[in-house]
Parts: C-alpha cells; sequence; structure tokens
C-alpha cells in the first residue's frame, strides 16, 4: 500500500511539473502575442504627419521637414524656392535650409500648405521691372544686372559711378552679393576696404570692374517681390555703402 501511494505522489507531481511547465510556455506565447498586437497598431497608425504640396496630401514620418525636403517631395528643384501659405493665406519664402517643425494630425496641412517659388524668369522679369521703375536704363546681361551713373556722396573721386551684381544661384531664395563697380573708384587718398580690384568674375559688361563687399543685412522674399526684399531694395541700399566712404 505504500509502495503504491508513493507513486501516485509521484505521478501527481510529475503532472503538476508539467502543469508548471505549460504554463510558463503559455506566459511566453501570451508575451509574445502582445508585442505582435503593439506592432500591428503602429502599422496601422502609419505614418505621424501630413502636409499639403500644391493641392497634394504627403505622409512625412518626421517632426521636422527643411524647404529641400519640401521641393524634392513636391517634385521640382530647390533652386526654384518653396512658398509657404499659412491659415490666414499670407505667404513667405522658406530660406535655404530651413527647418519647418511639423504637427501631427490633418489640421495641420489645412492650416499650413506649401508651393514652389515663380519660375525664375518671371520672377526676374518682376524684380528688373521695379529696378527700371527707379533705374529706366537698367541693363541685365546672362545673370548680371547694370545700372548706369548711380549717383554717389561727397568724397569719392566720381560724383556717379556705375554699378552692378548678380543673382547667386538659389535667387531668390539667396540674395544679391557685391557691388561692382569700374576699376579706379577711390574715396579721398585712403584705399578702400573690403575692396578687390579686379574683381572675379568679371561682369559681362565694357571695361575692367573691381568689387565692394556688401551683403543684405537680412534677406526674407516674399511670393510677391514688392511684399519682401527685393533687387530694388538692394539696389537702392548701395547708398549706404557709399556713405561709409573707405
Amino acid at each position: 500500500m505504500e509502495a503504491e501511494n508513493r507513486k501516485e505522489k509521484e505521478i501527481e507531481g510529475d503532472d503538476s511539473g508539467k502543469s508548471g511547465i505549460a504554463t510558463t510556455i503559455l506566459g511566453s506565447e501570451t508575451m509574445s502575442s502582445d508585442n505582435v498586437q503593439e506592432e500591428a497598431v503602429a502599422t496601422v497608425q502609419g505614418p505621424k504627419f501630413t502636409i499639403d504640396i500644391e493641392g497634394t496630401l504627403y505622409d512625412w514620418d518626421e517632426e521636422t521637414i527643411t524647404m529641400e525636403q519640401i521641393a524634392e517631395l513636391g517634385g521640382w528643384d530647390p533652386s526654384q524656392g518653396v512658398i509657404e501659405i499659412d491659415k490666414d493665406n499670407d505667404e513667405r519664402t522658406l530660406q535655404p535650409g530651413e527647418v519647418v517643425q511639423l504637427k501631427p494630425g490633418m489640421g495641420f496641412s489645412k492650416k499650413v500648405h506649401w508651393k514652389r517659388g515663380l519660375i525664375p524668369d518671371e520672377r526676374i522679369r518682376q524684380e528688373l521691372e521695379m529696378i527700371r521703375s527707379r533705374y529706366p536704363d537698367c541693363e541685365f546681361r546672362d545673370g548680371w544686372f547694370r545700372i548706369k551713373s548711380y549717383p554717389l556722396p561727397p568724397g569719392w573721386n566720381r560724383e556717379a559711378t556705375d554699378v552692378a551684381s548678380f543673382l547667386q544661384a538659389g535667387f531668390p531664395s539667396v540674395g544679391p552679393y557685391g557691388i561692382y563697380v569700374p576699376l579706379g573708384l577711390r574715396h579721398g587718398n585712403a584705399g578702400l576696404t573690403s575692396y578687390a580690384e579686379p574683381a572675379n568674375p568679371q561682369p559681362p559688361f565694357d571695361g575692367t570692374w573691381g568689387i565692394l563687399s556688401w551683403a543684405p543685412a537680412k534677406w526674407h522674399p516674399a511670393a510677391e517681390p514688392r511684399k519682401g526684399d527685393n533687387l530694388l531694395n538692394w539696389v537702392e541700399g548701395f547708398t549706404c555703402r557709399f556713405q561709409e566712404g573707405a
């Protein structure tokens, strides 16, 4: 009898052990199932952000997007620029490398969206039209423009001088640089600071030119040239440089 009782207990212990093992296995399976469900939910949720580019909605997974990424996603070269339109329908041109902070949900794409900048030729036409309203003899050639007889303040060895400048790659997002003047411009007996002659490259106009280093204090162009920084502002700002003297 004792032997039989011991055998029954051993069998019960084995069953208990097996039951314990089974419980462990089931627990492991339950954990795996939870993980799969979490991954499935994440998959169903999809991208975090939706952005509107020229009326087309795009999914985007990152919290930020750059001007260049918007252009590439929209299908145009970043050099053409990107215009942001806000909920009030106000427009502004994004700067090269500018980073935009996105917000999740469809609501953001309804408040803020983007479009490509003006076709360069059309933008330049509008800019030149503005310059010529003030300087009728403005000449444009190969990305360069020249204005004849720009008035100079007292102290210079000329009462007026021709000036030239060029449009850098990426205009209008990238602003102009430098005031090109015909060789020989001087202020009093002093040499000019931040000046080089001959300039490299040379403007495509007659004569040899030097360059005064000069850049806009700020450059925030708008989709509509008159509403932001533009070439006319830039040209009229030359006076500030000439008033500084040497």
